[in-house]
């Protein structure tokens, strides 16, 4: 009996500097956000959303780029709309 195995080829991206100043102008605002809303601190907005500290830290440094669920979720802890983190 033969077994095949077929693998997928990876595929890479390769990053802009215009993308990286987008996703650190983001993490910027999200942080701005967070910290203007003195009660949430990045471990307590953590729990919140349902991410690691370290995650939301990646995303505010512009390290990790949030899918849309992640800002929704963000945005609604926060009392904000997605597009003010876009201004």
């Amino acid at each position: 009996m033969w077994v095949f195995y077929y693998r997928m080829p990876h595929i890479y991206t390769v990053e802009t500097e215009e993308e990286n100043i987008a996703l650190t102008k983001l993490g910027a605002a999200i942080r701005a956000a967070r910290e203007k809303n003195s009660k949430f601190s990045q471990s307590k907005l953590a729990i919140e959303i349902g991410l690691s500290e370290n995650q939301i830290g990646r995303i505010e440094r512009g390290e990790s780029n949030p899918t849309f669920r992640t800002l929704y979720k963000i945005a609604k802890v926060l009392n904000l709309n997605i597009s003010d983190f876009l201004k």
